[in-house]
């Protein structure tokens, strides 16, 4: 019995082996790829998500809310008129002359002249002129609310790229494990199928290996598509290229 152990012990390690060394191209591709995904750090992360759209548009209404407090600075100038018009002309009178005793004969005289005029006039409405420092001040306020909205924004994105990037972290980091205890489920299933087939196993036995391979297969799965998912999300929350899947 002794002897049959060792035995048992001595293929199942030989057959781990194998099995790592005869991974299809794909999975090894996957592992590879996945166990070897090197994440940014968090300060770059959190600088290139201030280049995201949202930040961008934060950024257009700040802009267009300075705008309009130039504008409403400004609006004293509506309180005054000026205005004027230049003129600059010939005047000519022809006038053409004859009787019976003096032949026709044509008289042409004129003049030439400019002329220009100004006007100026001051127009203030009371309740516009000394609500006109209130108009200053909400335009003011209502600009320092966005960028109070877009720090907030910045905030709770850097939060969720924190949990993104843990996540995968996390999972980047059992991924070979996960790889580990798969083959190993996987040669002890290929060990007890040769033993069953000798008549050394039971139905039972090949069975509940067999449901050990699938779960450690399933749970090799889960963890590649956590990584994968994880890395995406970190992607599109950070504004940076991490991997190309």
């Amino acid at each position: 019995m002794r002897s049959f152990f060792c035995t048992y012990l001595l293929c199942l390690m030989v057959l781990v082996a194998t099995g790592q060394q005869q991974v299809t191209p794909k999975q090894a591709i996957d592992i590879v790829d996945l166990s070897k995904v090197i994440l940014p750090p968090l300060d770059t992360l959190f600088e290139n998500a201030k280049k995201s759209p949202s930040v961008e548009m934060y950024e257009a209404k700040m802009e267009v809310q300075d705008n309009q407090l130039t504008s409403e600075q400004r609006s004293w100038l509506k309180y005054f008129r000026v205005g004027g018009s230049w003129q600059y002309g010939n005047i000519a009178v022809n006038s053409a002359f004859t009787n019976e005793f003096t032949p026709l004969f044509y008289q042409s005289s004129g003049v030439t002249q400019s002329s220009w005029y100004g006007t100026a006039g001051v127009n203030v409405p009371l309740d516009d002129l000394f609500d006109r420092g209130n108009r200053v001040k909400r335009q003011k306020m209502e600009r320092r609310f966005t960028e109070l909205e877009r720090a907030k924004w910045l905030d709770e994105q850097k939060i969720r790229i924190v949990n993104s990037y843990l996540s995968a972290k996390a999972a980047i980091q059992t991924l070979q494990k996960k790889v580990e205890e798969y083959h190993i489920a996987e040669a002890n299933y290929k060990m007890l199928e040769n033993e069953f087939r000798l008549g050394n196993a039971t139905i039972t036995d090949l069975s509940t290996a067999k449901k050990l391979e699938t779960e450690a297969f399933d749970i090799l799965k889960m963890n590649e598509y956590k990584i994968r998912n994880e890395v995406l999300i970190l992607e599109i929350l950070s504004n940076t290229k991490i991997i190309s899947f």
